[in-house]
This record gives structure tokens, sequence and C-alpha cells, in this order.
């Protein structure tokens, strides 16, 4: 049911799709659908919270585990990306209802916060430790930066779902980690290569 409404959701957003369209697309009656969800609403939530927080939490969070500063950044971007070609369908679904979460149905906007404050935060995280121990540089504001790390993969995401194949993905993902280093590590942030340029 659950694969029914995200393809549902991804072809015709959440507002015209209605249960009894899940219910056949999923060989199943509306009554069924109701069921077991409740409501729309419930199937939605329940859509959301777990198939974005499933993807947050078993795979974002253990690629990660042990690691830090770039190399958790790097880890992230991977397997944000893997995504767009994975698992395409169901990040387009994803992205039609965090735009609807704005407007038409802003009873999940709460999920949408969130899941958006988890990634923050694990990006905040990383960075800090990255200070911690030197590899990126001291002057950075983390919170700030774990705001940029996630709107770049966000609106890289945006683009790819809206039009897939309009760019070189690999290449875009060699060029994201490449700005990364060259803005938060220790010696070779901008502050750094501007000092440079000016010697």
């Amino acid at each position: 049911m659950l694969r029914a409404a995200m393809r549902l959701i991804a072809k015709q957003g959440y507002t015209k799709t209605t249960l009894a369209q899940i219910g056949e697309a999923s060989g199943y009656s509306r009554g069924l659908v109701s069921h077991r969800f409740g409501s729309k609403e419930g199937l939605l939530q329940v859509l959301v919270s777990g198939s974005a927080g499933r993807f947050f939490e078993e795979q974002v969070l253990p690629a990660i585990e042990g690691r830090s500063g770039l190399a958790a950044l790097s880890v992230m971007v991977d397997t944000y990306l893997n995504e767009l070609v994975v698992r395409e369908e169901r990040l387009r679904a994803i992205y039609v209802l965090m735009g609807e979460a704005l407007g038409p149905v802003p009873e999940i906007r709460e999920v949408f916060v969130k899941l958006n404050g988890a990634f923050r935060d694990s990006a905040r995280a990383s960075i800090e430790a990255g200070v911690e121990d030197g590899e990126l540089r001291g002057d950075l504001d983390a919170v700030a930066e774990s705001a940029l790390f996630v709107g770049m993969l966000r609106g890289v995401a945006m683009q790819w779902v809206t039009e897939p194949g309009c760019f070189d993905l690999a290449a875009v993902r060699v060029s994201l980690k490449d700005a990364l280093t060259r803005h938060l590590a220790a010696g070779g942030g901008a502050s750094a290569i501007a000092a440079r340029t000016r010697a």
C-alpha cells in the first residue's frame, strides 16, 4: 500500500491521490486502506516518517558511524546522491510532499521540520568534531555550515527529481566534495585561498 501511495504521489501529488486509487493500485480495497491507516492523513504520516526517516536512520547514520569532519560529510554526500539513482521515484514523492507541506498539507510540516533538523544536527556534529580535532577551520559557524550543507544536497536533489539526467550527477558529486574541502578544511578554506591570492 505504501509503495502504491508513493508511486501515485510522485506522479500526481498528495491532494489528487485518493484512498480508492491507493487501494486499486495496491490490489486492495479503499476500506482496507482506511482500516489499516485510519485516514489518508494517517497513511501520509506513516509514509513520510517511515520512508524518509528510515533512509536517514538506516543508511545515513550507519554510513557515517566512526567518521567525522570531511570524511563524514563526504559519505553523507555519497549516500544522499546515490538515492537519486537507486530510488528516484521515492525521492520525487518526498519532494512533492515537502512542497505540499508548505501549502495544502500543513499537517505534515512538522514531520519535515524534524527530518531536516536531524539532518542538520548530524552535519553540525560532524563539522564540530572536525573543528575540534583541527581538520576543519576554527572560525566556522557549525550551525550555519550545516544548514548550507543540507541546502546544497536538497537543491541538487530537487533539480534532479524535477528533470532526471539534466546534469552529470557524478561530476556534481565530485565538485560538491571539492567545494566542501576548499571551504571547510583548515589551511585550505576560503580565507587561506584568499590570503595566498593576495600574496
